[in-house]
C-alpha cells in the first residue's frame, strides 16, 4: 500500500498541471466585494426603513381620470390601490406628440409642502420646468403624490397636521416600517402597472426631484434597479444619520452619499445652488465627493455628474435635460 501510494504520488509530480493565474483572477475578488458592501447596504437602508412595508400589494387596476389636455399633453389623475384603504395618487402626462410608440418613462417627484398639481401648473413655483419640460422633451411623466403639510394650503385652513409628517413616521415606526419606506413602496408598485401601459418603454425610465423629491428620487432608484437615471436637486447634504428621533418623518437613515452609492453605476446628476439657504453648497460639494469615489471605483466615472448653478433652492432643468437625453 505505500509504495503504492509513493507511485501515485512520484506520477502527479509529474504531471504538468493547469493553475489559476491569482492575478487575472482579482476582478473577480474585486466584484464580488462590491456585491457583498452593496447588498450589505441596501440591507441596512431596508432594515433601517422596514423595507418593504408590510400589508402592501396591488388590488384591482390603475385607474385614470382624464383631467384635460392641451396642445401640448394630455392629462390625468392617477389612482392605484395599494393597501387597504391606501391610494397611490399622482398625476400622469402623456405628450400629444410621442417621438416613437413607447417613450421613456420621468417619475418626476415634488419637495417638502408641495404636491404634484404645485410643480406643474402656475409656472411651477421653484420646481420651474420640472414637469412641463420633461413633457416638452417627449417624456411620458408620472407625478407622485406624498403626504405634506402643503404651503398653499395653510393658510386655508387645512384639515393636515402641521406635523403630519413626523406623526406619521412614528406611527409607522412602531409597526415595524417608516414614512419613507411606504411612500416608496407605492412608487414601485404603480410602476409594476406603468410598464404594462403600451405607451411605456420599460426599459427607460428616470426619476427627477427637488428638496424631499431629489431625497425620494435617491431611495426609490437605491431600492428599484428599473429607474435607470436619476437627478436629485437641492438634497444632497453631508449628514450622517440621525437616529435621535427629533427628524422624524425625514429620509436621513442613511447620509445621501452612501444612498447614491447604491445607485452607482446608473446615472446619477446631484445640482446644488450656490445660494441655497437649506442645504449649504459645501455640504454638497463634500457628499459629491465621496458619491464620485464610488462611481471611480465602478469605472463609471463619466455616469456621476455635480452641478453647481448661481441660484437657491429651485430645480434647474436646462442642466437635466442633456443628461436624460444621455443616458435614458
Amino acid at each position: 500500500m505505500i509504495v503504492t501510494r509513493a507511485i501515485l504520488a512520484l506520477l502527479f509530480c509529474q504531471q504538468e498541471l493547469y493553475e489559476e493565474n491569482l492575478r487575472a483572477t482579482m476582478p473577480i475578488r474585486e466584484k464580488l466585494w462590491r456585491q457583498m458592501d452593496g447588498f450589505a447596504t441596501r440591507l441596512q437602508l431596508k432594515s433601517r426603513i422596514g423595507y418593504p412595508p408590510p400589508q402592501m400589494k396591488v388590488s384591482g387596476s390603475l385607474k385614470l381620470e382624464k383631467t384635460g389636455e392641451d396642445a401640448v399633453a394630455t392629462y390625468y389623475r392617477s389612482y392605484l390601490a395599494v393597501g387597504d384603504g391606501l391610494d397611490a395618487y399622482g398625476l400622469y402626462i402623456v405628450p400629444k406628440k410621442l417621438a416613437a410608440k413607447r417613450a421613456p418613462l420621468v417619475i418626476s417627484k415634488h419637495g417638502g409642502g408641495g404636491f404634484p398639481e404645485m410643480a406643474t401648473f402656475h409656472g411651477g413655483t421653484n420646481y420651474k420646468d420640472q414637469v412641463r419640460g420633461a413633457v416638452a422633451e417627449g417624456y411620458i411623466v408620472y407625478a407622485p403624490h406624498s403626504v405634506m403639510y402643503p404651503f398653499g394650503d395653510r393658510d386655508a385652513g387645512t384639515a393636515i397636521p402641521a406635523e403630519v409628517r413626523k406623526e406619521l413616521d412614528e406611527k409607522l415606526r412602531e409597526a415595524n416600517t417608516s414614512l419613507a419606506a411606504v411612500e416608496v413602496y407605492k412608487i414601485s408598485l404603480v410602476l409594476d402597472e406603468l410598464v404594462k401601459r403600451p405607451e411605456i418603454d420599460p426599459k427607460r425610465i428616470a426619476m427627477i426631484g427637488l428638496s424631499y423629491g431629489g431625497f425620494y428620487s435617491l431611495y426609490t432608484a437605491a431600492l428599484e434597479p428599473r429607474i435607470k437615471v436619476v437627478v436629485a436637486s437641492c438634497s444632497f447634504p453631508d449628514n450622517p444619520p440621525v437616529t435621535d428621533g427629533k427628524n422624524a418623518g425625514r429620509l436621513i437613515d442613511l447620509a445621501p452619499a452612501e444612498v447614491a452609492g447604491l445607485i452607482a453605476p446608473r446615472a446619477l446628476q446631484v445640482q446644488s445652488g450656490i445660494n441655497d439657504k437649506l442645504i449649504p453648497i459645501e455640504q454638497g460639494r463634500q457628499a459629491a465627493k465621496r458619491t464620485a469615489l464610488a462611481y471611480d471605483k465602478l469605472g463609471a466615472s463619466d455616469k456621476f455628474v455635480f452641478n453647481e448653478f448661481e441660484g437657491g433652492h429651485e430645480f434647474r432643468g436646462s442642466l437635466v435635460w442633456p443628461f436624460l437625453k444621455k443616458w435614458l
